[in-house]
C-alpha cells in the first residue's frame, strides 16, 4: 500500500502548519495539587508564535503531553489559516522514539480531521538536537508517519472509505541533503515492513506455502533479487525430513524459498537469514485449543521479516552479500499428519523424536539451518513466531533473543538501542541440553516440562547450528504480531517487527570471525 508521499519544503504549499511543543511542568504553588503543565515551544520565536502561547497558556486545553494533538481551524498564524499543535513530552525525555511517535501521531491527526496536505515546522521538532544527527531522527519521524496508515483491506469486496491524506511538507530542514536521504531511507522501510505486514495478515487460504513463495518472488523480482523456490520433490531430495514431517498432514505441499542479494564483494561469505513459515498452526496432531487458532494465521511471521529484509536491503543497495531461507509448510492433523513418538531426519542425518507435534517451527527451522551451512555464511540469524513462552516473559514489547556468539548478540543489541526496536537476551544453559535427550533418538522436539520454554526451543535449534559459525535466534512470538504499545504499528495488523533493526545491522555489517 501507498504512504503519503513527504518532501522538504522551503516554501508554504499547504493551509495548515503543524507546530511541536513540549510539556513543561509548572512548579506547584501549594503542596495538594500544583497547576496542569504547560505546552513549550523550543523553535524558532515570531511574534505569531507569542500570541499563540498566550492563548495555550491561557485556555490550558493543550499541555504538549506526548502525542497529544490539536487542530486550531481558521487560526491565522503567517499565510496558514490552520495550526496542529503536536506534543512531544518532556523535553529531558526527547529521544528518536519521541519522532516516530510523533511521525505516527501527525499521520493519525491528518487523516482523521481530512487535512489532504500538511506542513511541519522541521525546527519545532528538531531543535534540541546537533544538526550532525538531525537527519537520523527525520528518518525516524517519517517512519512512525509512513508506517501509521497501514491497512489490509485486500479482501473486502466493500473498501473502507477512510480519508487517505496525500503529502506531508516539512520546511526549514532543505538545506542538508542528508535530510532528503534520510526520508527516503525510511520510505524504503515503511515499503518492506508494509509488505511483510501484508504477507503476514494475509489468511491461511490466501497464503499457502506455493502461494507465499509467489508472492516473496514476485517482490524479489522486484527489487533484483534472485529468488530459488523448491518443490516438494527437491525438498525430499535434499533430504529435509522434517520440514516434510510437518507439512506432511495437509494437501498444500510444503515449500523452500531462497532469496539471494549480492552487494558486498564476491570472496564475502553471505550472511544468512533463516525464516519460519508455518503458513497456518493446527497445531496438527496435538492440536490447539480453538479459541484464538485464527491467529496462527501469523505463524509465519519469521519468513515475513526476512522477505521484507531482503527487500529492504535491495532498494538501499546496501554494501553486504545476504542469503534467505524460508522453510514454509502448513501444520495440519490429517490422516497422513506425523505423530507424536514419529522420528524424522534432518538434512544432515541427525534424527529428532516427535513428542509434540505443536513444536513444528523448529523441526522447520532446523533443516532450513542445516541446509544454509552448506553455504558456510559467515554469521546465521533467524527468525521466528517460536513459543508463546516468550510472551509470558517479555509480552509484546520486545523480541527474545538467545545465540552462540557474544559478537553477533552484542551487534543485534547494539542495532536495537539505534531503531528502537527491544531486544532482551535469554540464556542456553548446558543444563537444558538434558531437558531435550531422547532414549530412541539423537534428541527430541520438545521437553515433558512446561519451564523455560523459550529457551529450550532456542536449545533445539542450537543442536543444529555448527559450532563454528555465529549464530543468534530471534523468538518474535510477541513483537511480530498485534500490538498496542506503538501508535505507528496499528493493533489489528501484523507489527512488521525486526525489520528496522535487520537493515540498520547490515547497513552497518563488517565481516564476522568464526567461533573457535
Amino acid at each position: 500500500m501507498s504512504s503519503p508521499k513527504i518532501e522538504l519544503a522551503s516554501k508554504e504549499k499547504t493551509d495548515t502548519l503543524a507546530l511541536g511543543f513540549f510539556s513543561k511542568k509548572a512548579e506547584k504553588k501549594d503542596k495538594k495539587k500544583g497547576p496542569p503543565p504547560s505546552p513549550e515551544f523550543h523553535g524558532t520565536a515570531s511574534s505569531d508564535l507569542t500570541a499563540l502561547q498566550g492563548r495555550l497558556q491561557d485556555s490550558h486545553h493543550f499541555t504538549g503531553r506526548r502525542n497529544d494533538t490539536n487542530l486550531l481551524r481558521f487560526y491565522q498564524y503567517g499565510a496558514y489559516t490552520n495550526v496542529l499543535l503536536v506534543g512531544l513530552g518532556s523535553a529531558s525525555k526527547f529521544k528518536t522514539e519521541t519522532v516516530r511517535q510523533a511521525g505516527a501521531a501527525i499521520f493519525l491527526a491528518q487523516r482523521r480531521e481530512k487535512l489532504s496536505g500538511i506542513t511541519l515546522d522541521g525546527p519545532s521538532l528538531f531543535a534540541n538536537v546537533e544538526s550532525k544527527e538531525i537527519p537520523r531522527y527525520l528518518q525516524a519521524f517519517c517512519e512512525g508517519y509512513g508506517l501509521a496508515g497501514y491497512e489490509f483491506t485486500d479482501l473486502k469486496q466493500e473498501k473502507p472509505s477512510r480519508f487517505k491524506p496525500s503529502a506531508l511538507y516539512i520546511s526549514g530542514l532543505e538545506k542538508n541533503p542528508a535530510n532528503a536521504k534520510a526520508i527516503q531511507t525510511a520510505a524504503a522501510l515503511c515499503e518492506s515492513i508494509n509488505f511483510a505486514r501484508a504477507l503476514g495478515d494475509r489468511p491461511g487460504n490466501y497464503a499457502t506455502p506455493d502461494l507465499l513463495s509467489k508472492l516473496v518472488g514476485d517482490m524479489a523480482k522486484s527489487v533484483g533479487v534472485k529468488c530459488t523456490v523448491f518443490n516438494k520433490a527437491r525438498i525430499i531430495k535434499e533430504k529435509m525430513g522434517l520440514l516434510m514431517g510437518v507439512g506432511q498432514g495437509s494437501v498444500e505441499e510444503p515449500r523452500f524459498i531462497i532469496l539471494e542479494y549480492k552487494g558486498g564483494k564476491k570472496s564475502d561469505p553471505p550472511v544468512a537469514l533463516i525464516g519460519k513459515g508455518i503458513t497456518f498452526d493446527t497445531g496438527g496432531i496435538s492440536i490447539k485449543p480453538a479459541l484464538k487458532m485464527e491467529e496462527m494465521k501469523y505463524d509465519m511471521m519469521g519468513s515475513a521479516t526476512v522477505a521484507g529484509t531482503m527487500m529492504a536491503v535491495a532498494k538501499l543497495k546496501l554494501p553486504v552479500n545476504v542469503t534467505a531461507y524460508i522453510a514454509a509448510a502448513e501444520n495440519m492433523p490429517g490422516g497422513k499428519a506425523q505423530k507424536p513418538g514419529d522420528i524424522a531426519t534432518s538434512v544432515t542425518g541427525k534424527t529428532v523424536e516427535i513428542i509434540n507435534t505443536d513444536a513444528e517451527g523448529r523441526l522447520a527451522l532446523a533443516d532450513a539451518i542445516e541446509y544454509a551451512q552448506k553455504e558456510n555464511p559467515q554469521a546465521i540469524l533467524d527468525y521466528a513466531t517460536l513459543t508463546g513462552a516468550v510472551i509470558v516473559a517479555l509480552g509484546t514489547l520486545a523480541t527474545g533473543i538467545m545465540g552462540n556468539s557474544r559478537e553477533l548478540i552484542k551487534r543485534v543489541e547494539e542495532a536495537s538501542e539505534a531503531t528502537d526496536e527491544r531486544v532482551w537476551e535469554l540464556p542456553l544453559f548446558e543444563e537444558f541440553d538434558e531437558y531435550l535427550r531422547s532414549p530412541f533418538a539423537d534428541i527430541k522436539n520438545a521437553s515433558d516440562l512446561r519451564e523455560a520454554g523459550s529457551s529450550i526451543g532456542g536449545t533445539f535449534l542450537k543442536f543444529f547450528v555448527d559450532k563454528k559459525i555465529p549464530w543468534v535466534h530471534c523468538d518474535i512470538a510477541g513483537s511480530g504480531m498485534q500490538r498496542r504499545d506503538k501508535n505507528y504499528m496499528p493493533r489489528n495488523y501484523a507489527a512488521g517487527a525486526m525489520i528496522r533493526l535487520n537493515t540498520h545491522l547490515l547497513a552497518n555489517w563488517e565481516r564476522i570471525k568464526p567461533l573457535s
